[in-house]
């Protein structure tokens, strides 16, 4: 069998993104009069339209700055408010001690989702990271898998395992490629429409045994 390869969404998977999204939207609400509750409603809608997101904010609340300038804000912010999460950092470590090589792959730009990486201390811990600002591909996109995978020096089976939150971009991308798919489900049930992962944990900390399980 091949050298078993993990790989990671990084938002709602190795950092808990949307909590860190409640605290900036937090900072945002008192310093622009923009209600935290419609903040924290158009987020999912306009998370890879972050422009647009302001621009809206702007013409609803009449918030002052520029987009470009709460969109920057906003990229250099987000990132500071990660904090390390030690058993993250220990379930990665403890799957490189037993041979795995680990990667991330996450949509977004680059110098927001490296300074995530830094901030949580997760950079270091993995053997890759493939970012779609980087590669110009978006999940679920099997492209963006395969290319992870090639930077590993392997090939796409089920040996390299994709662990993530979303049904749609990791879990349904992945099973084109023909990985083994691990939904990370933070206890939600899955839309009966929504494509099937092979496995299902609560957290990504729960994934370490599962992997080691499935190389057995």
């Amino acid at each position: 069998m091949r050298d078993p390869v993990a790989l990671f969404d990084l938002d709602d998977t190795l950092i808990p993104r949307r909590e860190i999204f409640v605290k900036w939207a937090a900072e945002f609400s008192a310093e622009h009069g923009v209600p935290l509750e419609w903040l924290l409603k158009a987020d999912p809608e306009y998370s890879s339209r972050r422009a647009e997101f302001f621009e809206l904010a702007k013409t609803t609340f009449g918030v002052q700055p520029p987009v470009a300038d709460l969109h920057a804000q906003y990229r250099q912010r987000m990132p500071q408010l990660v904090e390390p999460d030690l058993q993250v950092h220990a379930m990665l470590a403890g799957l490189r001690e037993a041979g795995w090589q680990l990667g991330v792959v996450t949509n977004g730009m680059v110098d927001n989702q490296t300074n995530k990486l830094r901030q949580a201390g997760l950079h270091d811990l993995v053997d890759t990271v493939v970012i779609s600002d980087a590669v110009k591909i978006r999940k679920p996109d099997a492209r963006i898998f395969r290319h992870a995978i090639t930077r590993l020096d392997s090939q796409p089976g089920p040996h390299v395992a994709m662990v993530g939150d979303s049904l749609e971009h990791d879990v349904a991308g992945a099973h084109i490629v023909g990985l083994t798919t691990v939904w990370v489900s933070h206890g939600r049930t899955p839309p009966r429409t929504a494509p099937r992962p092979q496995h299902t944990v609560f957290t990504v900390t729960d994934a370490a045994d599962l992997l080691h399980e499935i190389t057995e």
